[in-house]
């Protein structure tokens, strides 16, 4: 019988690569946009107003894993005041 974490490691290997790189980016962006509010010391309160927003919309897309639009992304980088993305050539 597997062990918990067996269990989940299984279920894990399981998922398919872009199904696993759709999360990452998505909690990569999360995290981005937690490191600049707490870098400009902005709440999502603040957020929420700037972009004319809910702060129940601000909360959903800065907890979990959202799946934020490009346009969804424009506006909260344009509202932060630098970008979320770079896109580099390697």
């Amino acid at each position: 019988m597997q062990n918990k974490q067996e269990w989940f490691d299984n279920k894990v290997a399981a998922v398919q690569k872009d199904i696993m790189s759709e999360v990452q980016l998505s909690a990569d962006i999360v995290a981005r946009i937690d490191t600049i509010l707490k870098r400009k010391q902005m709440t999502q309160r603040e957020l929420a107003h700037k972009m004319g927003k809910s702060e129940a919309v601000i909360s959903r897309w800065t907890t979990g894993l959202p799946n934020l639009t490009i346009r969804s992304i424009t506006a909260i980088s344009t509202a932060l005041g630098e970008p979320l993305i770079r896109i580099t050539e390697d």
